[in-house]
């Protein structure tokens, strides 16, 4: 079978299309498949049969198996519904026949398996009647005449198959199309993809030079999207035919469906149904972005509309319990919108912040030191000292010492090393936070010594992660057994993972090929953090952690700014890195890192099995449903070891004895204009770097929070010290019965630090600016917006 990806030859999917000649990025291919997973519960079919059911034959309901990923074939509806011409076909050789439809959603990996082993009876998903397949199983007559063919970019000098000899070929994974490419080109030159959408982005960014694809969704493809500039090289590679597999056990059943496939061609139905999926498709042209299909892309966001002038309500596409969570963190707090607008919405408008904060800048020396004042306008209560300054010192221990020679009066993240001395220290205070973070070795999937999940499951369980924590974070600091720590929503009880193996270690690396060595680059940034507070170290320690197991371990310390841009865009293999909970919910850990959004492509392409299950999980109010959900999710991260998890750092602030009301904040958000120190009108704060921007809608570092949460605010904010949400911008909010519409009651009489008022037509103009990538104002510093793409699912059309 031939799994040619996402033809857009519906609406829903057509509006992705029309976005991906705009995308800046090239997606990265996927190399290898990764284990299959059980089949998914059932989902309904959408269609009924057209005609009247014959008399019984006996079979009542069979489940029927297929990937609802391959339109027009079959897919799912706005409804979730399994829709498309397979779907049509065989609901009317059923209705000829006389028997039920069960379809059941499942990955295309495994399904010939499953339907061997008798967890289906019959597959109907665009399937390539291959002699391998029939030793396996039975096929029924063909029912659909396809093949392969190549096509490339129209300003390309190719003109024949052979023209593309050595050049980067791209094929949808697990396909004919993949077998045939890697026969015709060497693998060599195969870039594989989850999705053949992707494969056509890269070929309109020219990261390959042809796709290897069916033929009639490569025609739908191009009709739908007639300004792509591709075109098709004359000649077909492969003829094809799709039949509907039946399980070897069951031939009364096989001809059955041959004798209702007969039926149906002589009626007339089959050219119907032909007409209205293959013939309709290929004549449709791209429709624009409607009200009506808002919801049809990755986006949750369907609306923000200003009810009046000091009411917003936001309407998503799908329930989402965690909004106020979301809209209490940084990234979604409120610009000045003649700010945004004298700057573009990006350039100078990171060192150029006005926001509504009780602080606004004054000076910013890069490097070395960033002055904050007092907001005379705030309209809450002022801050208790009138001057803020933050300095950055990379070392912790340099921190420490000028926090003793009382040259700063607090210091984020005292050193492992520092705790003991601070503690029989009198003139410091230690302000504690609970280890609500995680620090990680993540590897991208998406590069080919990774792709093969024996390699990251030994180095799993190569890394020695308790003499880690041991040795470089401070006592309170936990040994992480999953991405998320003990005690939140979404941990799974009883879940441990891999124990040391060196030598099982080393047998997975010799039966992934790699018997004789393996090299790796380890990639990371010198900032201290919580999760990581002594990041060479802890490279240093898996780096000869990792040489008993035979892998060959370079460390690539990279500037912080580039270090992070470089890791979501896909361009480090491997590296250290961690998360700060940006609020109390599962969503914030395993959303935006696995789903793709929030994280770019660090891991490389997500694993739908993860991603089918946490789309679900998040949009269930009640704990007790989403709980088993997560419990999957986790057990599969363990699996796939797509990163490895270390530790959930113990962190502290210190401060002097002097100082008062500094509340450590669990979310590493603290409110400084609370603090004071006696009559002193400036407060100096020692902080792990410095910012790399001040416009926080566009920003991933906690060096950049930290000073936006002092400047700027958002609808809701988080009570200090706490994870509490609680009234800021808005003073009530409320959702409606199904958390698809939540409305906000927003402050009355507040400016900006311009003088700009705050009002219903400013947070819109925020957030749309956000949303939507054709907006003036959707610019930032890389516009990428990780957050909102991570809290909302995605850009508005995409």
């Amino acid at each position: 079978m031939s799994r040619a990806g996402r033809l857009l030859v519906v609406l829903v999917l057509i509006l992705a299309t029309i976005g991906l000649a705009q995308c800046g990025s090239s997606p990265e291919p996927t190399q290898a498949p990764e284990p299959t997973v059980a089949a998914a519960e059932p989902t309904a079919a959408a269609a009924e049969p057209t005609t009247a059911p014959a008399e019984p034959t006996g079979f009542g309901t069979i489940r029927v198996g297929t990937e609802a990923a391959f339109p027009p074939f079959e897919f799912k509806d706005e409804a979730g519904n399994i829709v498309g011409f397979d779907m049509d076909l065989l609901d009317a050789i059923a209705a000829e026949v006389g028997f039920e439809v069960e379809y059941v959603d499942t990955p295309f990996d495994g399904i010939f398996v499953a339907l061997q082993t008798g967890d289906f009876d019959a597959v109907i998903s665009a399937a390539t009647i291959k002699p391998e397949r029939a030793e396996i199983v039975d096929f029924s007559d063909p029912y659909f005449d396809a093949g392969l063919a190549v096509v490339v970019r129209t300003d390309s000098e190719y003109q024949s198959v052979d023209d593309l000899a050595g050049k980067p070929i791209g094929v949808q994974l697990g396909t004919t199309g993949d077998i045939e490419a890697s026969t015709r080109y060497g693998d060599e030159n195969v870039r594989r993809y989850d999705d053949v959408l992707l494969a056509f982005q890269a070929l309109l960014t020219g990261d390959i030079e042809g796709i290897v694809n069916d033929l009639p969704v490569t025609k739908g493809y191009m009709a739908n999207n007639p300004d792509s500039a591709l075109r098709l090289i004359e000649g077909m590679l492969t003829t094809e035919q799709y039949g509907i597999a039946v399980n070897k056990g069951q031939p009364e059943l096989l001809a059955a469906i041959n004798e209702g496939l007969a039926a149906v061609r002589a009626s007339g139905v089959y050219d119907e149904i032909y007409a209205e999926w293959i013939t309709a498709a290929a004549e449709e042209e791209p429709a624009a972005t409607s009200e009506t299909d808002a919801c049809s892309g990755a986006s949750n966001l369907k609306d923000v509309v200003a009810v009046d002038e000091y009411t917003v309500r936001f309407d998503l596409c799908r329930p989402d319990p965690a909004i106020p969570y979301k809209m209490a963190f940084g990234a979604m707090a409120m610009h000045s919108p003649a700010n945004l607008e004298q700057y573009g919405g990006g350039g100078e408008l990171g060192t150029n912040p006005i926001g509504t904060g009780p602080y606004i800048l004054k000076e910013w020396v890069r490097d070395d030191h960033l002055t904050l004042e007092a907001n005379p306008n705030y309209w809450g209560e002022a801050a208790l000292t009138p001057n803020l300054v933050m300095r950055p010192i990379v070392e912790g221990a340099a921190r420490f010492l000028e926090l003793q020679a009382g040259a700063v009066d607090v210091i984020n993240n005292l050193g492992a090393d520092d705790f003991p001395v601070a503690e029989a220290d009198p003139n410091v205070q230690i302000l504690s936070r609970p280890p609500l973070n995680i620090g990680y070795l993540w590897m991208n999937r998406d590069v080919e010594k990774f792709s093969d999940v024996n390699v990251r499951q030994a180095i799993g369980m190569c890394i020695d992660r308790e003499a880690i924590v041991q040795a470089f974070y401070p006592p309170s600091s936990l040994v992480a057994e999953q991405f998320m720590p003990p005690g939140v929503l979404g941990y799974t009880e009883g879940l441990t993972w891999y124990e040391r193996d060196v030598e099982a270690a080393k047998a997975l690396l010799a039966e992934a090929g790699y018997g004789d060595g393996l090299d790796v680059t380890i990639s990371l940034r010198e900032v201290f953090r919580g999760y990581l507070p002594e990041p060479s170290k802890v490279a240093e320690a898996i780096q000869a952690q990792l040489a008993e197991c035979g892998v060959n371990v370079t460390i690539d310390v990279i500037e912080s700014g580039a270090f992070l841009d470089a890791a979501a865009a896909g361009d480090l293999e491997m590296g250290l890195l961690g998360w700060l909970a940006d609020y109390p919910d599962p969503t914030n850990w395993l959303d935006f890192h696995f789903m793709g959004t929030g994280a770019g492509e660090q891991f490389g392409a997500p694993f739908q099995d993860v991603y089918d299950i946490l789309a679900e999980a998040a949009t269930y109010p009640d704990p007790a449903m989403r709980q088993p959900l997560y419990d999957q999710a986790n057990a599969l991260l363990k699996e796939y070891a797509i990163m490895v998890p270390i530790a959930h750092g113990g962190s502290a602030m210190a401060a002097s004895a002097l100082v008062e009301g500094m509340l450590a904040s669990p979310l590493n958000s603290e409110i400084f204009s609370l603090v004071s120190k006696g009559d002193a009108d400036t407060i100096i704060y020692a902080k792990n770097g410095d910012a790399i921007s001040i416009d926080c809608t566009d920003e991933t570092d906690g060096e950049s929070f930290e000073v936006c949460t002092q400047i700027f605010e958002g609808l809701l904010g988080f009570a200090p010290g706490t994870t509490d949400v609680q009234a800021a911008l808005a003073t009530a909010w409320e959702p409606n019965e199904d958390a698809t519409q939540w409305t906000f009651t927003l402050r009355e009489g507040v400016t900006f630090g311009d003088g700009t008022p705050f009002n219903s037509d400013a947070v819109v103009l925020n957030m749309v600016r956000q949303w939507d990538p054709e907006h003036p104002l959707h610019v930032g510093r890389t516009g990428e917006f990780y957050y909102f793409t991570a809290f909302f699912g995605g850009f508005r059309g995409q």
